[in-house]
């Protein structure tokens, strides 16, 4: 069997980071007394990114601790810490600027980011899963989700 990369356990403990943070600031939302809340469905995801980083950690552990492999990709590093930092503003922005209008521009730049270029199809893509997502959570699950409050 193949020994794990270093890369693994390092993403896997990444994960875990990034789910904490995610889960703690998921918690500074709004919470109602019935039903979820717009904190509710962010801290489920958060909670099973963690046990996904924990099981890439454990794993890369169990078949041996992988030995370091110091040789980077500075252009997968800036890559990723551009992605990281755009999610991160996304999460602080959306208590401002809401669900509805900031999540088609963050789901456009992922398109973009991740080397999609049909740009109307991208933004018609972007739109459209914002509000199929919107309806579910909001009509179906009853889910407040941020709602913009600049004014």
């Amino acid at each position: 069997m193949k020994k794990p990369a270093f890369a693994d356990m390092v993403t896997g403990i990444f994960l875990m980071l990034l789910s904490v943070y995610w889960f703690f600031e998921a918690n500074k939302m709004m919470t109602i007394e019935l039903g979820l809340g717009p904190g509710d469905y962010p801290k489920f995801v958060s909670t099973g990114l963690f046990i996904l980083g924990l099981i890439l950690t454990i794993q890369s552990v169990i078949k041996g601790l992988p030995k370091p492999d110091f040789k980077i990709d500075k252009k997968a590093i800036l890559r990723l810490i551009i992605f990281v930092t755009a999610t991160i503003a996304y999460v602080q922005l959306l208590r401002t600027l809401g669900f509805i209008l900031l999540t088609p521009f963050y789901l456009f730049f992922g398109c973009w980011f991740f080397g999609y270029r049909r740009r109307v199809i991208a933004a018609i893509a972007s739109v459209g899963v914002t509000a199929f997502v919107f309806i579910v959570f909001r009509m179906i699950f009853l889910v407040i989700l941020p709602q913009f409050r600049l004014f």
